[in-house]
């Protein structure tokens, strides 16, 4: 049997036993099949299981659409988690929600570990994310933060901090490599919808690292016209061009001190 035929059918299979099946426990593992299947048609069943009766199989379909990492499953997510009222259920939905605004899959969401200050490494730069949207702060935060480590690495000379990093633990790598340490703190302030047009504000403030004395506050602006109602995929892209702004003009301070 030719391989596409035989996924094809593996995915109709699965998708017809998580709509019909009564045992929850099928459904809840045909869900998991369905997100590991990489395939596009995977989607609409996952989405649709988002509104089954039973919690476990809400939260494996919110899981598999993570997993499967189609950017399809995004919007019905969004969706679901503003009306789930099952914390189980609904932490589920708010990390795939990370995990597909970030671009990615197959994890917990956010940006990926950066690599270690190497040989050429001149500047050591942490980042923090504080969330005024009123959106999942895991979601805001894998947005921001993968946006920001993503611009910063693209320079050569430069290193990120993990998440979660200690002053303690930042000064040891900035003192012991004879690094320059700089914190940035990405402020996202909630989307403006005004006059049929979408605007969206970041407020990014450059300190030093860990001493952390604040050496300027950069906060680009951004509209797009013909958004008269919420359109999350449009504050996403316009979050994440907000902070790419801002970190060229980080690089841009940087190389002038």
């Amino acid at each position: 049997m030719p391989m596409r035929l035989y996924a094809d059918q593996r995915t109709s299979y699965f998708a017809e036993q998580l709509k019909t099946n009564e045992d929850y426990r099928v459904r809840t593992q045909a869900a998991l099949a369905l997100g590991a299947s990489g395939d596009d048609a995977a989607t609409k069943p996952l989405c649709d299981a988002l509104t089954d009766s039973n919690a476990s199989v809400k939260v494996a379909a919110a899981a598999a659409l993570g997993r499967l990492g189609k950017p399809a499953g995004l919007a019905c997510l969004e969706r679901a988690e503003a009306r789930e009222q099952t914390p189980a259920v609904k932490s589920q939905m708010q990390k795939s929600i990370a995990t597909l605004s970030a671009g990615g899959a197959g994890g917990a969401g956010g940006a990926a570990t950066p690599p270690p200050p190497g040989a050429d490494t001149k500047y050591y730069v942490a980042i923090e994310v504080t969330n005024k949207t009123g959106r999942p702060e895991a979601e805001i935060d894998a947005i921001v933060r993968s946006a920001i480590q993503s611009k910063i690495l693209s320079k050569a000379g430069y290193a990120v901090a993990p998440k979660g990093e200690t002053a303690a633990q930042g000064k040891k790598i900035v003192g012991g490599k004879k690094l320059k340490g700089f914190y940035l703190l990405a402020t996202v302030e909630p989307a403006l919808y005004q006059g049929g047009n979408l605007t969206q504000v970041v407020r990014v403030s450059m300190w030093t690292y860990p001493s952390k004395s604040l050496q300027g506050e950069f906060a680009p602006k951004l509209t797009q016209s013909g958004t008269p109602k919420k359109d999350v995929q449009s504050e996403n892209i316009l979050m994440k061009m907000c902070v790419e702004n801002a970190v060229e003009t980080f690089h841009k301070v940087v190389a002038s001190l």
